[in-house]
Protein backbone atom coordinates (compact mmCIF):
# COMPACT_ATOMS: atom_id res chain seq x y z
CA UNK A 1 0.00 0.00 0.00
CA UNK A 2 1.36 3.55 -1.14
CA UNK A 3 2.21 6.04 1.76
CA UNK A 4 0.81 9.61 1.10
CA UNK A 5 2.97 11.85 -0.26
CA UNK A 6 4.97 14.13 2.42
CA UNK A 7 5.22 17.46 1.92
CA UNK A 8 8.93 18.32 2.77
CA UNK A 9 8.50 21.44 5.79
CA UNK A 10 4.95 21.47 5.34
CA UNK A 11 3.29 18.21 6.43
CA UNK A 12 5.94 17.07 8.60
CA UNK A 13 6.13 20.27 11.07
CA UNK A 14 5.77 19.34 14.49
CA UNK A 15 2.47 19.77 16.67
CA UNK A 16 4.30 23.21 18.39
CA UNK A 17 1.72 23.05 21.34
CA UNK A 18 2.99 19.34 21.99
CA UNK A 19 6.20 19.22 20.66
CA UNK A 20 7.55 22.73 23.56
CA UNK A 21 7.33 22.39 26.80
CA UNK A 22 6.10 25.05 28.94
CA UNK A 23 9.88 26.25 29.51
CA UNK A 24 9.77 26.53 26.34
CA UNK A 25 6.77 28.46 24.81
CA UNK A 26 7.68 31.04 27.88
CA UNK A 27 10.72 32.08 26.23
CA UNK A 28 9.22 32.01 22.84
CA UNK A 29 6.48 34.54 24.42
CA UNK A 30 9.65 36.88 25.86
CA UNK A 31 10.84 37.12 22.14
CA UNK A 32 7.76 37.55 20.32
CA UNK A 33 6.61 41.17 19.13
CA UNK A 34 3.95 42.67 21.06
CA UNK A 35 1.41 44.05 18.43
CA UNK A 36 0.38 46.81 20.28
CA UNK A 37 -1.82 49.70 18.08
CA UNK A 38 -0.34 53.13 17.65
CA UNK A 39 -2.32 55.60 18.75
CA UNK A 40 -3.53 58.28 16.08
CA UNK A 41 -1.73 61.25 16.42
CA UNK A 42 -2.65 64.53 18.22
CA UNK A 43 -4.65 67.02 16.17
CA UNK A 44 -1.89 69.56 18.38
CA UNK A 45 0.59 67.77 16.19
CA UNK A 46 -1.05 67.78 13.06
CA UNK A 47 0.77 70.75 10.76
CA UNK A 48 -1.88 70.11 8.82
CA UNK A 49 -4.46 70.78 11.12
CA UNK A 50 -3.23 73.97 12.45
CA UNK A 51 -2.63 75.55 8.76
CA UNK A 52 -6.33 75.09 7.96
CA UNK A 53 -7.03 77.06 11.65
CA UNK A 54 -5.44 79.23 10.75
CA UNK A 55 -6.72 80.26 7.37
CA UNK A 56 -10.11 79.47 8.96
CA UNK A 57 -9.50 82.98 10.93
CA UNK A 58 -10.69 85.10 8.58
CA UNK A 59 -11.37 85.57 5.04
CA UNK A 60 -7.87 87.20 4.04
CA UNK A 61 -6.16 84.16 5.95
CA UNK A 62 -8.15 82.09 3.55
CA UNK A 63 -7.29 84.10 0.60
CA UNK A 64 -4.14 82.40 1.57
CA UNK A 65 -5.01 79.55 1.67
CA UNK A 66 -6.95 79.63 -1.70
CA UNK A 67 -3.90 81.44 -3.04
CA UNK A 68 -1.29 79.13 -5.23
CA UNK A 69 1.98 80.12 -3.13
CA UNK A 70 4.07 76.86 -2.48
CA UNK A 71 4.58 77.11 1.17
CA UNK A 72 3.16 74.22 2.13
CA UNK A 73 3.61 73.43 6.27
CA UNK A 74 6.40 71.32 7.04
CA UNK A 75 4.89 67.94 7.44
CA UNK A 76 7.20 64.84 8.26
CA UNK A 77 4.07 62.27 8.41
CA UNK A 78 3.32 63.09 4.83
CA UNK A 79 3.27 59.88 2.78
CA UNK A 80 5.43 61.79 0.47
CA UNK A 81 8.70 61.40 2.42
CA UNK A 82 8.09 57.33 3.29
CA UNK A 83 6.52 54.59 1.23
CA UNK A 84 3.11 54.99 2.03
CA UNK A 85 0.28 55.14 -0.33
CA UNK A 86 -0.69 59.11 -1.21
CA UNK A 87 -3.94 57.76 -2.19
CA UNK A 88 -4.52 56.66 1.37
CA UNK A 89 -5.55 59.23 3.73
CA UNK A 90 -3.88 59.41 8.00
CA UNK A 91 -6.45 57.22 9.35
CA UNK A 92 -6.14 54.54 7.18
CA UNK A 93 -9.01 54.56 4.63
CA UNK A 94 -8.94 55.11 0.58
CA UNK A 95 -11.47 56.74 -0.45
CA UNK A 96 -13.03 56.21 -4.12
CA UNK A 97 -13.23 59.06 -6.33
CA UNK A 98 -17.15 59.95 -5.38
CA UNK A 99 -15.84 59.93 -1.42
CA UNK A 100 -12.82 62.49 -2.36
CA UNK A 101 -15.65 64.69 -4.45
CA UNK A 102 -17.94 64.47 -1.34
CA UNK A 103 -15.19 65.50 0.73
CA UNK A 104 -14.13 68.51 -1.63
CA UNK A 105 -17.63 69.95 -1.49
CA UNK A 106 -18.60 68.86 2.14
CA UNK A 107 -15.56 70.52 3.50
CA UNK A 108 -16.10 73.87 1.27
CA UNK A 109 -19.80 73.80 1.97
CA UNK A 110 -18.70 73.08 5.74
CA UNK A 111 -16.63 76.27 5.97
CA UNK A 112 -19.27 78.37 4.55
CA UNK A 113 -22.24 77.13 6.85
CA UNK A 114 -19.84 77.98 9.64
CA UNK A 115 -17.79 80.79 8.89
CA UNK A 116 -20.92 82.80 7.76
CA UNK A 117 -23.01 83.00 11.23
CA UNK A 118 -19.75 83.46 13.31
CA UNK A 119 -18.82 86.53 11.03
CA UNK A 120 -22.13 87.73 11.46
CA UNK A 121 -21.97 87.38 15.11
CA UNK A 122 -18.65 88.93 15.51
CA UNK A 123 -19.04 91.68 12.80
CA UNK A 124 -22.89 92.63 13.39
CA UNK A 125 -24.42 91.10 16.16
CA UNK A 126 -22.76 91.28 19.11
CA UNK A 127 -21.81 94.99 18.90
CA UNK A 128 -25.40 95.86 18.12
CA UNK A 129 -26.44 93.75 21.24
CA UNK A 130 -24.22 95.47 23.37
CA UNK A 131 -25.09 98.91 22.05
CA UNK A 132 -28.53 97.68 22.38
CA UNK A 133 -28.03 97.94 26.31
CA UNK A 134 -27.24 101.19 26.25
CA UNK A 135 -30.52 102.24 24.17
CA UNK A 136 -29.02 102.59 21.50
CA UNK A 137 -31.64 100.61 19.73
CA UNK A 138 -31.73 99.76 16.52
CA UNK A 139 -35.20 100.82 15.49
CA UNK A 140 -34.93 104.29 16.48
CA UNK A 141 -32.74 107.08 15.83
CA UNK A 142 -30.49 108.72 18.28
CA UNK A 143 -29.79 112.95 19.39
CA UNK A 144 -26.18 114.21 18.66
CA UNK A 145 -25.36 117.31 20.27
CA UNK A 146 -23.45 120.40 18.10
CA UNK A 147 -20.30 121.41 18.86
CA UNK A 148 -21.58 125.63 19.00
CA UNK A 149 -17.52 126.74 18.17
CA UNK A 150 -17.29 124.27 15.03
CA UNK A 151 -20.48 123.75 14.30
CA UNK A 152 -20.22 119.86 13.87
CA UNK A 153 -21.62 117.25 15.61
CA UNK A 154 -19.64 115.97 18.92
CA UNK A 155 -18.61 112.15 19.08
CA UNK A 156 -21.63 109.74 18.97
CA UNK A 157 -21.80 106.96 21.42
CA UNK A 158 -18.11 106.65 22.65
CA UNK A 159 -20.16 104.84 25.58
CA UNK A 160 -20.20 101.53 24.13
CA UNK A 161 -16.29 100.73 23.12
CA UNK A 162 -15.37 99.40 26.86
CA UNK A 163 -18.22 97.11 27.27
CA UNK A 164 -17.66 95.87 23.69
CA UNK A 165 -13.86 95.53 24.88
CA UNK A 166 -14.58 93.94 27.67
CA UNK A 167 -16.70 91.02 25.78
CA UNK A 168 -13.76 90.61 22.91
CA UNK A 169 -11.27 90.30 25.69
CA UNK A 170 -13.54 87.86 27.70
CA UNK A 171 -14.17 86.06 24.26
CA UNK A 172 -10.38 86.00 23.21
CA UNK A 173 -9.13 84.37 26.85
CA UNK A 174 -11.85 81.66 26.40
CA UNK A 175 -11.26 81.02 22.96
CA UNK A 176 -7.44 80.17 23.56
CA UNK A 177 -8.63 77.59 26.29
CA UNK A 178 -11.23 76.37 24.79
CA UNK A 179 -9.63 75.19 21.05
CA UNK A 180 -6.78 72.76 22.82
CA UNK A 181 -9.42 71.41 25.60
CA UNK A 182 -12.25 70.40 22.13
CA UNK A 183 -8.77 69.05 20.26
CA UNK A 184 -7.34 67.32 23.64
CA UNK A 185 -10.74 65.98 24.16
CA UNK A 186 -11.93 65.32 20.54
CA UNK A 187 -8.86 62.89 20.39
CA UNK A 188 -9.55 60.86 22.93
CA UNK A 189 -13.58 60.32 21.68
CA UNK A 190 -14.35 56.68 21.14
CA UNK A 191 -17.16 55.85 19.76
CA UNK A 192 -18.82 54.08 16.74
CA UNK A 193 -19.65 57.83 14.95
CA UNK A 194 -16.09 58.31 14.95
CA UNK A 195 -13.76 61.33 16.46
CA UNK A 196 -15.11 64.19 15.15
CA UNK A 197 -18.44 63.57 13.72
CA UNK A 198 -20.28 64.06 17.67
CA UNK A 199 -18.72 67.05 18.37
CA UNK A 200 -19.68 69.01 15.02
CA UNK A 201 -23.35 68.13 15.51
CA UNK A 202 -23.38 68.99 19.33
CA UNK A 203 -21.52 71.87 18.91
CA UNK A 204 -23.99 73.17 16.20
CA UNK A 205 -26.84 72.58 17.95
CA UNK A 206 -24.72 74.15 21.40
CA UNK A 207 -24.12 77.35 19.02
CA UNK A 208 -27.93 77.68 18.23
CA UNK A 209 -29.02 77.53 21.45
CA UNK A 210 -26.45 79.86 22.81
CA UNK A 211 -27.24 82.57 20.10
CA UNK A 212 -30.57 82.80 20.57
CA UNK A 213 -29.85 83.49 24.74
CA UNK A 214 -27.81 86.23 23.18
CA UNK A 215 -30.03 87.49 20.86
CA UNK A 216 -31.83 88.84 24.36
CA UNK A 217 -31.53 91.76 26.00
CA UNK A 218 -29.72 90.72 29.08
CA UNK A 219 -26.97 92.33 31.05
CA UNK A 220 -23.37 92.65 30.18
CA UNK A 221 -22.56 90.03 32.63
CA UNK A 222 -24.72 87.63 31.52
CA UNK A 223 -23.70 88.42 27.96
CA UNK A 224 -19.89 88.41 28.91
CA UNK A 225 -20.89 84.49 30.42
CA UNK A 226 -22.81 83.19 27.20
CA UNK A 227 -20.37 85.26 25.10
CA UNK A 228 -17.51 82.65 27.10
CA UNK A 229 -19.58 79.88 26.85
CA UNK A 230 -19.80 80.21 22.75
CA UNK A 231 -15.92 80.26 22.54
CA UNK A 232 -16.23 76.56 23.63
CA UNK A 233 -19.55 75.44 21.51
CA UNK A 234 -17.92 77.21 18.26
CA UNK A 235 -14.87 75.42 19.06
CA UNK A 236 -16.63 72.25 18.99
CA UNK A 237 -17.70 72.66 15.74
CA UNK A 238 -14.27 74.46 14.12
CA UNK A 239 -11.21 72.31 16.18
CA UNK A 240 -12.74 68.72 14.53
CA UNK A 241 -13.32 70.01 11.44
CA UNK A 242 -9.86 71.14 10.28
CA UNK A 243 -8.44 67.95 12.24
CA UNK A 244 -10.97 65.78 9.90
CA UNK A 245 -9.31 67.97 6.71
CA UNK A 246 -6.19 66.44 7.82
CA UNK A 247 -7.03 63.09 8.68
CA UNK A 248 -9.47 62.17 6.29
CA UNK A 249 -7.70 63.67 2.84
CA UNK A 250 -5.01 61.85 1.24
CA UNK A 251 -1.55 63.76 0.79
CA UNK A 252 -2.63 63.66 -3.03
CA UNK A 253 -5.69 65.33 -2.76
CA UNK A 254 -5.44 67.91 -0.05
CA UNK A 255 -3.79 70.91 -1.74
CA UNK A 256 -7.19 70.89 -4.06
CA UNK A 257 -9.51 70.21 -0.90
CA UNK A 258 -7.42 72.66 1.41
CA UNK A 259 -7.83 75.31 -1.71
CA UNK A 260 -11.92 75.12 -2.13
CA UNK A 261 -12.24 75.19 1.56
CA UNK A 262 -10.25 79.09 1.50
CA UNK A 263 -12.66 79.82 -1.13
CA UNK A 264 -15.04 78.58 1.47
CA UNK A 265 -14.04 80.64 4.19
CA UNK A 266 -13.83 83.77 2.14
CA UNK A 267 -17.35 83.08 0.91
CA UNK A 268 -18.91 82.48 4.25
CA UNK A 269 -16.87 85.22 5.81
CA UNK A 270 -18.50 87.62 3.01
CA UNK A 271 -22.02 86.33 2.97
CA UNK A 272 -22.21 86.37 7.04
CA UNK A 273 -21.33 90.28 7.19
CA UNK A 274 -23.65 90.78 4.56
CA UNK A 275 -26.66 88.88 6.63
CA UNK A 276 -25.65 90.57 9.62
CA UNK A 277 -25.81 94.11 8.19
CA UNK A 278 -28.86 93.25 6.35
CA UNK A 279 -30.80 92.09 9.04
CA UNK A 280 -30.11 94.30 12.05
CA UNK A 281 -31.53 97.31 10.43
CA UNK A 282 -34.89 95.56 11.02
CA UNK A 283 -35.01 94.10 14.16
CA UNK A 284 -31.94 93.78 16.34
CA UNK A 285 -32.86 89.59 17.31
CA UNK A 286 -33.36 89.27 13.21
CA UNK A 287 -29.21 88.00 13.06
CA UNK A 288 -29.51 86.06 16.06
CA UNK A 289 -32.71 84.34 14.80
CA UNK A 290 -30.98 83.00 10.89
CA UNK A 291 -27.69 83.17 12.91
CA UNK A 292 -28.97 80.15 15.37
CA UNK A 293 -30.62 78.35 12.06
CA UNK A 294 -27.29 78.12 10.00
CA UNK A 295 -25.34 77.02 13.47
CA UNK A 296 -28.08 74.30 14.01
CA UNK A 297 -27.90 72.77 10.38
CA UNK A 298 -24.34 73.48 9.92
CA UNK A 299 -22.92 70.32 11.98
CA UNK A 300 -25.36 67.93 10.77
CA UNK A 301 -25.28 69.00 7.29
CA UNK A 302 -21.59 68.60 7.16
CA UNK A 303 -21.78 65.09 8.50
CA UNK A 304 -24.19 64.43 6.18
CA UNK A 305 -22.38 65.46 2.78
CA UNK A 306 -19.34 63.87 4.21
CA UNK A 307 -18.46 60.23 3.54
CA UNK A 308 -18.96 58.17 6.88
CA UNK A 309 -16.86 58.56 9.10
CA UNK A 310 -14.96 55.10 10.49
CA UNK A 311 -15.52 54.08 13.84
CA UNK A 312 -13.40 55.21 16.69
CA UNK A 313 -14.13 52.34 19.26
CA UNK A 314 -10.83 50.30 18.24
CA UNK A 315 -8.21 53.13 19.25
CA UNK A 316 -6.08 53.10 22.36
CA UNK A 317 -7.25 54.50 25.40
CA UNK A 318 -5.26 57.79 26.20
CA UNK A 319 -6.06 59.07 29.53
CA UNK A 320 -6.59 62.80 29.55
CA UNK A 321 -4.11 64.95 31.19
CA UNK A 322 -4.45 69.13 31.67
CA UNK A 323 -1.11 69.06 30.64
CA UNK A 324 -2.13 68.53 27.26
CA UNK A 325 -4.35 71.29 27.07
CA UNK A 326 -1.25 74.17 28.64
CA UNK A 327 1.30 72.03 26.44
CA UNK A 328 -0.53 74.09 23.43
CA UNK A 329 -0.01 77.34 24.72
CA UNK A 330 3.87 76.98 25.67
CA UNK A 331 5.99 79.03 23.13
CA UNK A 332 8.85 77.98 21.49
CA UNK A 333 12.35 78.12 23.40
CA UNK A 334 15.17 80.13 21.84
CA UNK A 335 13.48 80.99 18.75
CA UNK A 336 14.29 84.05 17.65
CA UNK A 337 13.07 84.31 14.03
CA UNK A 338 9.81 83.12 15.28
CA UNK A 339 9.26 85.34 17.94
CA UNK A 340 9.76 88.54 15.56
CA UNK A 341 7.23 87.25 13.33
CA UNK A 342 4.78 86.21 15.60
CA UNK A 343 5.53 89.97 16.95
CA UNK A 344 4.02 90.99 13.51
CA UNK A 345 1.40 89.29 13.39
CA UNK A 346 0.81 90.70 16.66
CA UNK A 347 0.98 93.89 15.19
CA UNK A 348 -0.27 93.56 11.89
CA UNK A 349 -3.59 91.76 13.70
CA UNK A 350 -4.05 94.36 16.00
CA UNK A 351 -4.05 97.18 13.46
CA UNK A 352 -6.60 95.28 11.16
CA UNK A 353 -8.87 94.66 14.95
CA UNK A 354 -9.07 98.48 15.66
CA UNK A 355 -11.17 98.90 12.44
CA UNK A 356 -12.59 95.55 12.81
CA UNK A 357 -13.86 95.60 16.25
CA UNK A 358 -15.54 98.74 15.88
CA UNK A 359 -16.79 98.51 12.21
CA UNK A 360 -20.46 98.29 13.55
CA UNK A 361 -20.26 101.56 15.76
CA UNK A 362 -17.38 103.51 13.28
CA UNK A 363 -19.77 103.64 10.20
CA UNK A 364 -23.07 103.89 12.31
CA UNK A 365 -22.23 106.66 14.77
CA UNK A 366 -18.77 108.07 12.89
CA UNK A 367 -19.60 107.69 8.92
CA UNK A 368 -23.39 108.69 9.81
CA UNK A 369 -23.41 110.72 13.25
CA UNK A 370 -23.92 114.15 10.95
CA UNK A 371 -26.98 112.45 8.97
CA UNK A 372 -29.26 112.27 12.39
CA UNK A 373 -29.50 115.97 12.44
CA UNK A 374 -31.69 116.07 9.62
CA UNK A 375 -33.23 113.14 9.58
CA UNK A 376 -35.20 110.50 11.72
CA UNK A 377 -34.64 107.10 10.11
CA UNK A 378 -32.75 104.83 12.34
CA UNK A 379 -29.21 104.66 10.92
CA UNK A 380 -28.83 101.26 10.69
CA UNK A 381 -30.79 101.07 7.13
CA UNK A 382 -27.42 103.04 5.87
CA UNK A 383 -25.02 101.62 7.70
CA UNK A 384 -26.34 98.02 7.16
CA UNK A 385 -26.03 98.84 3.46
CA UNK A 386 -22.57 100.54 3.11
CA UNK A 387 -21.14 97.49 5.63
CA UNK A 388 -22.43 95.07 3.12
CA UNK A 389 -20.99 96.67 0.24
CA UNK A 390 -17.29 96.51 2.48
CA UNK A 391 -18.09 93.00 2.75
CA UNK A 392 -18.41 92.59 -0.89
CA UNK A 393 -15.16 95.19 -1.42
CA UNK A 394 -12.94 92.76 0.74
CA UNK A 395 -14.46 89.61 -0.86
CA UNK A 396 -12.84 91.17 -4.14
CA UNK A 397 -9.71 92.45 -3.07
CA UNK A 398 -9.25 88.95 -1.03
CA UNK A 399 -9.56 87.30 -4.55
CA UNK A 400 -7.52 89.46 -6.54
CA UNK A 401 -5.19 88.86 -3.60
CA UNK A 402 -5.46 84.99 -3.89
CA UNK A 403 -4.96 85.23 -8.04
CA UNK A 404 -2.00 87.58 -7.80
CA UNK A 405 -0.27 85.67 -4.84
CA UNK A 406 1.18 83.18 -6.98
CA UNK A 407 2.84 85.08 -10.09
CA UNK A 408 4.16 87.85 -6.96
CA UNK A 409 5.73 84.70 -5.21
CA UNK A 410 7.40 83.42 -8.83
CA UNK A 411 8.84 87.09 -9.89
CA UNK A 412 9.97 87.96 -6.59
CA UNK A 413 12.00 84.41 -6.43
CA UNK A 414 13.07 85.32 -10.23
CA UNK A 415 14.40 88.64 -9.50
CA UNK A 416 15.89 87.49 -5.80
CA UNK A 417 13.83 89.76 -3.79
CA UNK A 418 13.37 89.36 -0.38
CA UNK A 419 9.93 88.11 1.35
CA UNK A 420 10.21 90.23 3.62
CA UNK A 421 10.54 93.54 1.32
CA UNK A 422 7.05 92.26 -0.22
CA UNK A 423 5.39 91.85 2.90
CA UNK A 424 6.16 94.85 4.34
CA UNK A 425 5.12 96.71 1.35
CA UNK A 426 1.84 94.69 2.01
CA UNK A 427 1.41 96.49 5.09
CA UNK A 428 2.32 99.26 3.69
CA UNK A 429 -0.50 99.54 1.23
CA UNK A 430 -2.65 98.45 4.16
CA UNK A 431 -1.73 101.80 5.84
CA UNK A 432 -2.51 103.45 2.54
CA UNK A 433 -5.79 102.20 2.59
CA UNK A 434 -6.48 103.27 6.26
CA UNK A 435 -5.47 106.61 5.40
CA UNK A 436 -7.67 106.40 2.37
CA UNK A 437 -10.59 106.53 4.88
CA UNK A 438 -9.09 108.79 7.70
CA UNK A 439 -8.53 111.22 5.03
CA UNK A 440 -11.66 111.46 3.40
CA UNK A 441 -13.60 111.30 7.04
CA UNK A 442 -11.59 114.69 7.34
CA UNK A 443 -13.55 116.31 4.76
CA UNK A 444 -16.68 114.74 5.43
CA UNK A 445 -18.99 116.38 2.34
CA UNK A 446 -21.28 114.81 0.48
CA UNK A 447 -20.47 110.90 0.16
CA UNK A 448 -16.80 111.00 1.08
CA UNK A 449 -16.83 109.26 3.97
CA UNK A 450 -19.11 106.23 2.42
CA UNK A 451 -16.35 105.80 -0.35
CA UNK A 452 -13.81 106.74 1.98
CA UNK A 453 -14.38 103.00 3.63
CA UNK A 454 -15.56 101.41 0.52
CA UNK A 455 -12.13 102.33 -1.15
CA UNK A 456 -10.13 100.99 2.52
CA UNK A 457 -12.15 97.81 2.05
CA UNK A 458 -10.81 97.11 -1.29
CA UNK A 459 -7.36 98.08 -0.80
CA UNK A 460 -7.38 96.41 3.00
CA UNK A 461 -8.69 93.02 1.48
CA UNK A 462 -5.78 92.60 -1.07
CA UNK A 463 -3.44 93.95 0.81
CA UNK A 464 -4.34 91.72 3.81
CA UNK A 465 -4.61 88.80 1.47
CA UNK A 466 -1.07 89.48 -0.04
CA UNK A 467 0.15 89.99 3.33
CA UNK A 468 -0.83 86.05 4.52
CA UNK A 469 0.11 84.38 1.40
CA UNK A 470 3.18 85.52 1.53
CA UNK A 471 4.02 86.02 4.94
CA UNK A 472 2.77 82.16 4.97
CA UNK A 473 6.80 81.74 4.18
CA UNK A 474 8.18 83.58 6.32
CA UNK A 475 6.13 81.68 9.13
CA UNK A 476 7.89 78.09 7.73
CA UNK A 477 10.83 79.24 7.39
CA UNK A 478 10.63 80.52 10.87
CA UNK A 479 10.05 77.79 12.93
CA UNK A 480 12.45 76.47 14.98
CA UNK A 481 12.42 72.54 14.74
CA UNK A 482 9.93 70.60 11.63
CA UNK A 483 8.96 67.48 14.05
CA UNK A 484 7.53 70.06 16.20
CA UNK A 485 5.78 72.33 13.21
CA UNK A 486 1.74 71.26 14.42
CA UNK A 487 2.48 72.65 17.93
CA UNK A 488 4.52 75.68 16.34
CA UNK A 489 1.80 76.81 13.95
CA UNK A 490 -0.94 76.57 16.77
CA UNK A 491 1.08 79.15 18.64
CA UNK A 492 1.71 81.34 15.33
CA UNK A 493 -2.05 81.43 15.31
CA UNK A 494 -2.62 82.55 18.76
CA UNK A 495 -1.11 85.63 17.66
CA UNK A 496 -5.03 86.69 15.77
CA UNK A 497 -6.37 86.63 19.52
CA UNK A 498 -3.69 88.60 20.90
CA UNK A 499 -3.94 91.31 18.87
CA UNK A 500 -7.44 91.42 18.65
CA UNK A 501 -7.58 91.44 22.55
CA UNK A 502 -5.30 94.44 21.89
CA UNK A 503 -6.77 96.25 19.28
CA UNK A 504 -10.27 96.04 21.53
CA UNK A 505 -7.83 97.38 24.60
CA UNK A 506 -6.19 100.72 22.65
CA UNK A 507 -9.52 101.22 21.44
CA UNK A 508 -11.67 101.82 23.83
CA UNK A 509 -8.52 103.68 25.71
CA UNK A 510 -8.36 106.13 22.63
CA UNK A 511 -12.14 106.71 21.98
CA UNK A 512 -13.09 106.97 25.60
CA UNK A 513 -10.05 108.95 26.61
CA UNK A 514 -10.89 111.76 24.10
CA UNK A 515 -14.64 111.00 24.38
CA UNK A 516 -15.56 114.50 24.01
CA UNK A 517 -13.26 115.78 21.14
CA UNK A 518 -12.28 112.98 18.65
CA UNK A 519 -14.09 110.07 19.58
CA UNK A 520 -13.80 106.74 16.73
CA UNK A 521 -11.82 108.88 14.21
CA UNK A 522 -8.50 108.48 16.58
CA UNK A 523 -8.97 104.67 15.33
CA UNK A 524 -7.97 105.52 12.22
CA UNK A 525 -4.27 106.64 12.68
CA UNK A 526 -3.52 104.26 15.33
CA UNK A 527 -4.05 101.52 13.34
CA UNK A 528 -1.35 102.69 10.87
CA UNK A 529 1.02 103.49 13.58
CA UNK A 530 0.54 99.24 14.36
CA UNK A 531 0.50 97.99 10.63
CA UNK A 532 3.86 100.65 9.79
CA UNK A 533 5.26 98.66 13.49
CA UNK A 534 4.36 95.29 11.76
CA UNK A 535 6.21 96.06 8.39
CA UNK A 536 9.38 97.34 10.61
CA UNK A 537 9.04 93.89 12.34
CA UNK A 538 8.92 92.01 9.52
CA UNK A 539 11.69 93.76 7.80
CA UNK A 540 14.23 92.55 10.56
CA UNK A 541 12.67 88.95 10.62
CA UNK A 542 14.76 87.82 8.54
CA UNK A 543 18.06 88.27 10.01
CA UNK A 544 16.93 86.89 13.34
CA UNK A 545 16.87 83.72 11.06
Amino acid sequence: MLEPYVRPGIDDRPDLDKALSPEDKDAVARLAIKDRRRPPEASADQPEAQAVRLAAAGSSAAAAAAASVDAPAPDLSSAYLDMRDPMVAANGQRPTAVQISRLNWGFFVASILVGAPWAALNTIAMPNAVARLFDYDTASAISVTINPSTSRPLPVATDLVVPLAVLVVVGVVASMFAMPLVSALSDRTRIPLGRRTPWMVAGGVLCALITLVLGRNTGLVVLCFFWALMQFAYAMISVPLASAISERVPDKFRPRIERWHGIGVMLGQALGVCMGALGVMFDSFTPFAYTAVLFAVSGILTVIMLPKEPSSQEQPHQRFESSQVFDQLRPPAHAPAFARVFAARVCMMTGVGLTGVFLWYLVRFWVYGKAVVFTSAPLTIPAGLLIAGMAAATLIGAALASWAAGPISEKIEERNIATTAVVAASCLLYAIGVAVAWGLGVWSTGTARENGMLLFALISGFAFGVYDALGLELVMNALPDPRNAGHDLGIYALSNSVGLALAAIIGAVLVSAFASSFGYYLLFPSAVVMVFLAGIITLTAESAQ
